[in-house]
């Protein structure tokens, strides 16, 4: 089982990667906060934690930059019907925090903000985190799990711009002056402030 991965990035792609590691390229499939931390890091060597999936239907690399993420990530695709694509879509938009608030306030509406993630879909993971609260309770325990909000708001509205249209360019720099003009700003609010052109 492969656990870590020492190696030059040479390709980037949204949701995937590829990385060198001795002459051999491994695609790897992130979340979105980390394609944001790569971005600058091309031909650089990188390390990345890795969770090894293997099934019936083949073999997948997935990678994050912390082990707290890949924990996170195993917590999720754990629970009952939620898939790992569906986990790392999920994490490429919440933290453990972010899913205990969204699951103590019944939330589905944020829980929505997830592309392609409605109807049925949605309450089927807010069901599912809310039946394991307990899990993330003690995944948050940790004070290793604690991030910056601010930087986890832009990460959400850089790519909420990107779904409605916007080149990864372009939603990066407007995110990064509409943070300059109002540091407290949710991504929904930083997300209206861009389209509508509003301080």
């Amino acid at each position: 089982m492969i656990a870590s991965l020492r190696g030059k990035l040479i390709q980037l792609e949204m949701d995937h990667l590829v990385l060198e590691v001795a002459g051999v390229g491994y695609e790897v499939h992130i979340p979105f906060p980390l394609h944001l931390e790569c971005k600058d890091k091309m031909k650089e060597e990188i390390f990345l934690h890795i969770f090894h999936s293997i099934t019936d239907r083949g073999e997948r690399l997935f990678g994050f930059s912390t082990r707290k993420d890949r924990e996170l990530f195993q917590l999720i695709k754990s629970l009952h019907g939620i898939g790992e694509l569906t986990a790392l879509k999920i994490l490429s938009f919440f933290h453990a925090d972010d899913l205990y608030k969204i699951a103590k306030e019944d939330d589905r509406k944020t829980l929505e903000k997830i592309p392609k993630v409605k109807g049925k879909t949605s309450e089927k993971i807010l069901f599912e985190i809310k039946q394991n609260l307990k899990k993330l309770e003690i995944f948050l325990n940790d004070e290793s799990t604690k991030t910056d909000s601010e930087d986890r708001e832009s990460d959400l509205a850089t790519l909420a711009l990107i779904q409605l249209g916007f080149d990864e360019k372009t939603a990066t720099k407007q995110v990064a002056d509409a943070r300059k003009l109002n540091p407290g700003y949710t991504a929904s609010e930083i997300v209206k402030q861009v389209i509508t052109g509003t301080r």
